[in-house]
């Protein structure tokens, strides 16, 4: 059976990924995502990454090919995709990305060791509780990179656990976009900011601030703890 063939049974695809120079999987092209860099611009020296929401592996990948990186450990909730991350994991013959599968919502991530840098690309807005998942990053790393969907100020008009923003109706489980909630809870840009300031991330980039983003607000951001002594 060749590579294609491969590919096709494990359809559907949302990850592009380049074999010998032929392209596989989907339409996504996580492997060359701006993300990726911007995430090394914000934090260039770091050598373990804490992955959350990884997919298909895409950016499992293109984290770990950085030279400066020794060990990725990426976080997924659904078997299939982790088994369609470990099939290309083979191909690409990589060492470095550890896959776990766990809800990150009723998972301790702690269990999991401390990191240099948490990558939270494209999760967050997918939580019932996105404020626990904060907690819980700063207790293992000190340093966080998020992209995620916010709810716009004119939006924003309830409140869970005081924090304000929108309700959102997730897509299910056969989404292979959709959290694992039936209902996911959108900050606002100042809860998100407050939240992170609240975990002890008090030094804030917001690296791009998206208000056309077809699904609505998103923002790029990095965060650091201040550390002392």
């Amino acid at each position: 059976m060749n590579l294609t063939e491969q590919f096709k049974l494990k359809e559907p695809w949302v990850t592009k990924f380049e074999i010998d120079g032929l392209k596989y999987g989907g339409d996504f092209d996580a492997m060359n995502d701006a993300r990726i860099a911007q995430f090394f611009e914000a934090f260039p020296t770091v050598r373990t990454v804490l992955e959350l929401g990884s997919l298909e592996g895409g950016h499992s990948f293109a984290l770990a090919r950085n030279p400066s990186v020794e060990k990725v450990v990426a976080v997924e909730v659904r078997d299939k995709n982790i088994e369609k991350a470990k099939f290309v994991q083979s191909l690409l013959n990589d060492k470095k990305v550890e896959f776990v599968e766990a809800d990150v919502e009723k998972t301790d991530l702690t269990g999991l060791g401390t990191f240099d840098a948490v990558f939270c690309s494209g999760i967050l807005y997918h939580l019932l509780q996105p404020w626990g998942l904060i907690g819980q990053c700063r207790v293992v790393s000190p340093r966080i990179f998020i992209w995620t969907q916010y709810a716009c100020e004119n939006e924003a008009k309830k409140f869970s656990h005081k924090y304000r923003g929108k309700w959102h109706r997730e897509g299910g489980w056969r989404d292979a976009l959709s959290g694992a909630s039936k209902w996911a809870f959108w900050l606002s840009m100042g809860s998100l900011l407050n939240l992170l300031t609240m975990n002890g991330y008090s030094d804030i980039e917001i690296i791009e601030n998206n208000l056309e983003h077809p699904n609505g607000c998103a923002v790029t951001l990095a965060a650091e703890a201040k550390t002392t002594g």
